[in-house]
């Protein structure tokens, strides 16, 4: 068997695969299936592994023809064009919703327009006049904000990388976890919208990947305002450092002391 690594396009993300008695070279045009239709790509890396059998859920996976690259130039096109049709047609209907961009992958024969809406949006005109334009399936696929940046090919976050649901995230969860604002505030993160809130205008998805182990440090160094004793004296923790796992005490008078986790311990 061997473990494959193909870099969507135009997307750019890595995504996995299992192949049996594929012939595949690095920098070769492969297909694969999508939830609907197919998608194309170019192979990244190829490992060779000792498993004989595929996992159960080994995805589709073949060398790309040049009648395969041809189409989806065409269908790519296509989408653009079909974007600006729908951006003129939601205007001169006066529609309220926001137009993300259009799919028309390979193997499937309907366009698919995603949108954002606040409210609900009776689009009936609108995917008639498209039908009579392309002559073909219309489908209008209402997303969330935060799915937005996700489906855009070209999203980038504040780090300056491409937004994680677009690039990784995807292949792993069909719907991104909620992120509160208490992982921002374990952090010691600044509270200010702008530095913690991503593209789509919600708390950053990254904010959750180090939230396990601040949830983890936290739970050897006393809490904020919890009264200690220190060389005899009743000291109160008004600060902590959960990385260097330190915590500042102040006393009575007002000094302060910075303590680690292991004179904490000792101390009891």
């Amino acid at each position: 068997m061997n473990f494959v690594g193909v870099e969507t396009y135009p997307e750019g993300r890595i995504t996995y695969f299992f192949t049996k008695g594929q012939d595949f070279q690095k920098g070769d045009w492969c297909i694969y299936k999508l939830r609907e239709g197919m998608g194309i790509g170019r192979v990244k890396f190829i490992i060779l592994t000792q498993q004989d059998t595929p996992p159960a859920q080994t995805r589709y996976l073949k060398r790309a023809t040049l009648e395969d690259k041809l189409e989806f130039e065409k269908r790519a096109e296509l989408e653009k064009k079909a974007f600006e049709v729908a951006l003129e047609k939601i205007s001169h209907y006066h529609l309220p919703m926001k137009l993300v961009t259009t799919k028309y992958p390979l193997g499937t024969d309907r366009i698919t327009f995603y949108y954002t809406a606040r409210q609900r949006v009776d689009f009936r005109t609108l995917v008639k006049d498209l039908a009579v334009v392309f002559k073909m399936r219309i489908q209008m696929q209402q997303i969330g904000v935060r799915d937005e940046p996700q489906v855009i090919t070209e999203s980038c976050g504040i780090c300056g990388r491409r937004v994680c649901c677009a690039s990784f995230l995807g292949n792993v969860k069909r719907k991104l976890d909620s992120v509160s604002l208490e992982a921002a505030r374990l952090q010691n993160l600044p509270l200010a919208s702008s530095k913690i809130s991503g593209i789509c205008g919600r708390l950053r998805c990254c904010l959750n990947f180090e939230y396990p182990i601040y949830c983890n440090l936290k739970k050897d160094l006393p809490q904020v305002g919890e009264i200690i004793g220190w060389q005899g004296e009743k000291m109160e923790i008004v600060s902590r450092d959960l990385l260097r796992e330190t915590v500042t005490a102040q006393t009575k008078n007002g000094i302060r002391k910075a303590l680690t986790k292991d004179q904490i311990n000792k101390s009891k």
